[in-house]
C-alpha cells in the first residue's frame, strides 16, 4: 500500500516553513488594483500566470462562467449576459470572478495557459486591452463620500463610471452619479455606449445593506439602477455582468454578528443582530426579485469539486494511480465490515459509489473535507474555504514532519499539540474555552504548558494508543462546531467510518471492551461525552454519542 508521503508532493514552501497562509485571501479589489497601477505587491493572485498555473483547478461552475462571459463580450448574444454567482459548499465566487477579470483584460495574450487548464477556448478571448474591466469590492465599497463639508452616497454607478472613464468619466455624470437616486438611460448611454465592458460585483448584499442602513430607501433603488443596467445590456452586444449574491433565504446566513458592527459604523446607531437581518433583507428583497428575472445562477465549486481544488493550492504532485489503489483498498475494507459501517460507505452507484469519492477527494478522506467545511466553516469568523485551506495547510506540514505515511488525510490526523493549527480552529471558532480540555484530556498544545492528566500507569497505557489519541482528537474537533454534545443515540459504526482505513491492523471485533472514560465539557456547558474504544489493537476506535447537526 502506498502511503501519501510517497504519492504526493506537497508545496516546497509550505515544508519549510516559509508558507503564508494569507495567499488563500483571494482579493478582487487587489488584482484591479494590480491592473490600475494601483498595487505594486506581486501575489499568486495579481499574476495571471501563476494564478492559473499554480492556484486555478477550473470547476464546470467557474467554466461555464468564464465561457459565457468571454462569448458575450464578444458579440454572442446567445449565452446569458448576466450570470449570479451564489456561493456554494464549496466557495470559489472571488476566485471565478479573478478568473474572468485576468482574462479579459489580457485576452489571447494568455491563450496558451488557458487551454492548458481547460477553463476556456482561446477562440473565445478578447484582444489584449480591448475590455474595459469594472471589478467592485461590495463589502470594501464606501457607501459615503465627502466633498468639502458635503456628505453623499457614494453609489454602485458612481463606481461604475469611474472604473470605466477614470475620473474624467465621472466627471461627465456627476450629477446622476451623486444622487442617490438610479440613473436614467442616458447615463448608460454615456458610460457604456460602444465600449465593450465586463462587470463584477462581489459581496453585494454586504453593500446593500450598509448603503441602506446608511441612507433608507437604497435598497430599492439599487434594484431601480439594476434594472435599468439589465435593460441595456440585455440589447447591446459586447457587456457582460456577473454578481455574487446568496438567495434570499440565507443572503446573511452566519453574519449576523458582523453585519450588525458594520451597520452600526456606517449608521452611527446602535443595532442589534435582529435589526441587523432585518436591514439587510429588506435591502436584498427587491434585487434578489430584478436579478432572479435574468441571472443564469452557477455555483462555482461543487462538493465534489472542493477536494481537487483544496489539492491544488496545498500540493504540486498527487499520484493519480495511488488514488485509484486507495479507492479499492478502502472499498474492500468497507465491504468486509459493512455491517458495522453506515450504508453509505458501501453503496454502489454509476459515480462508484462511495470508492469514486475516496478517488475524488485524494489524498483526503471525504468525512475530513465534510468536517472542515460543514461544521468549521460555517463559523462566523471562519471565513469559510480559506479557513478550510489554512487548516489543511496547517496539517499537510504537521503530517510530513511527523512522518505519517498514512492512506489519506482524516480528522483524526489534526495535529492538536500545533499551535498554529489548534490556534486556528479554536480562535476562529470562538471555542477558546476548549483550550483547557485538550490540555487536560488529549495533551498540551506545545508551548502551552503541561499535559493535567495524572499519568498512572493505566492512563499511560492508553495514551500510548495511537488509536485513543486520534478519537480524542476528533471529538474535541467537533466540539468547535458550537453544539451540544448528547448522549442518547449510539452510532458506534460512524466513528470506525471516519477514523480506519484500510492500513488498520486486526479487525473490527463485535466485542467492545471499555479502555477510557474521557468527559469533554462543551464550552460552559456540563454536557459530557464518555468515550469508549473497540478492542482492535491500534485501529478502530468507537464513539457512542453523536452531534445532531452532523446528520451522522
Amino acid at each position: 500500500m502506498t502511503g501519501i508521503l510517497t504519492s504526493c508532493k506537497p508545496r516546497p514552501d509550505l515544508i519549510a516553513g516559509s508558507f503564508n497562509p494569507e495567499v488563500f485571501t483571494a482579493s478582487l479589489r487587489q488584482v484591479m488594483g494590480h491592473y490600475r497601477g494601483d498595487v505594486k505587491v506581486k501575489t499568486t493572485y495579481t499574476d495571471a500566470e501563476s494564478f492559473f498555473g499554480e492556484a486555478t483547478s477550473p470547476t464546470h461552475g467557474m467554466k461555464r462562467v468564464v465561457e459565457h462571459v468571454m462569448r458575450r463580450l464578444g458579440g454572442d448574444n446567445m449565452v446569458p449576459f448576466l450570470s449570479r454567482l451564489e456561493t456554494g459548499i464549496g466557495g470559489g465566487k472571488t476566485h471565478t470572478l479573478i478568473a474572468c477579470a485576468h482574462l479579459a483584460h489580457r485576452g489571447t495574450a494568455l491563450a496558451d495557459v488557458a487551454e492548458s487548464i481547460g477553463i476556456v477556448s482561446a477562440e473565445h478571448l478578447p484582444k489584449p486591452e480591448s475590455v474595459r474591466v469594472v471589478g467592485i469590492a461590495g463589502d470594501e465599497l464606501s457607501v459615503v463620500r465627502s466633498e468639502g463639508d458635503k456628505v453623499y452616497a457614494y453609489t454602485l454607478w458612481a463606481e461604475l463610471a469611474k472604473q470605466v472613464g477614470g475620473p474624467e468619466l465621472l466627471t461627465q455624470v456627476k450629477a446622476e452619479a451623486t444622487t442617490p437616486a438610479a440613473p436614467g438611460e442616458s447615463f448608460f448611454e454615456t458610460v457604456l455606449g460602444g465600449r465593450k465592458v465586463l462587470i463584477m460585483i462581489d459581496e453585494l448584499a454586504q453593500y446593500a445593506a450598509r448603503a441602506e442602513a446608511a441612507h433608507r430607501g437604497m435598497g430599492e433603488q439599487i434594484a431601480a439602477f439594476f434594472m435599468a443596467l439589465f435593460n441595456y445590456a440585455r440589447n447591446h452586444e459586447g457587456i457582460a455582468i456577473v454578481v455574487t449574491l446568496a438567495s434570499s433565504t440565507d443572503a446573511f446566513a452566519g453574519q449576523t454578528k458582523t453585519l450588525a458592527k458594520l451597520l452600526q459604523a456606517v449608521s452611527g446607531n446602535e443595532i442589534s443582530q435582529d435589526e441587523a437581518r432585518e436591514i439587510g433583507e429588506h435591502a436584498v428583497d427587491s434585487i434578489q426579485s430584478v436579478i432572479a428575472r435574468d441571472a443564469k445562477v452557477e455555483t462555482p465549486v461543487s462538493s465534489e469539486e472542493l477536494s481537487s481544488v483544496l489539492a491544488k493550492r496545498l500540493f504540486v504532485e498527487i499520484d493519480s494511480q495511488a488514488a485509484e489503489r486507495a479507492s479499492s483498498e478502502y472499498g474492500a475494507f468497507y465491504e468486509k465490515h459493512k455491517d458495522q459501517l453506515p450504508a453509505r460507505c458501501t453503496r454502489v452507484g454509476s459515480d462508484g459509489g462511495f470508492g469514486g469519492l475516496i478517488k475524488k477527494y485524494y489524498p483526503f478522506h471525504p468525512t475530513l473535507v465534510d468536517f472542515l467545511n460543514k461544521t468549521l466553516a460555517t463559523a462566523e469568523d471562519f471565513q469559510g474555504t480559506r479557513g478550510v485551506l489554512r487548516v489543511l495547510a496547517f496539517a499537510v506540514k504537521s503530517i510530513w514532519e511527523r512522518g505519517l505515511d498514512a492512506t489519506t488525510i482524516h480528522t483524526c490526523h489534526l495535529d492538536t499539540t500545533n499551535p498554529d493549527l489548534i490556534g486556528e480552529i479554536l480562535s476562529k471558532t470562538e471555542s477558546g474555552e476548549l483550550m483547557n480540555v485538550l490540555t487536560a484530556d488529549v495533551g498540551a498544545v506545545r508551548g502551552n504548558g503541561d499535559t493535567l492528566i495524572t499519568e498512572t500507569a493505566d492512563v499511560v497505557h492508553k495514551r500510548q494508543s495511537e488509536s485513543t489519541r486520534e478519537i480524542e482528537r476528533r471529538v474535541l474537533d467537533h466540539g468547535c462546531d458550537g453544539v451540544e454534545l448528547v448522549r442518547d443515540d449510539v452510532v458506534p459504526e460512524t466513528e470506525g467510518f471516519e477514523r480506519d482505513g484500510p492500513a488498520a491492523r486486526g479487525r473490527i471485533e463485535d466485542g467492545q471492551r471499555l479502555l477510557g472514560d474521557r468527559r469533554i465539557a462543551q464550552k460552559s456547558s456540563v454536557v459530557a461525552v464518555e468515550i469508549f474504544f473497540v478492542d482492535v489493537e491500534l485501529a478502530a476506535v468507537w464513539v457512542l454519542d453523536r452531534v445532531p447537526s452532523l446528520g451522522w
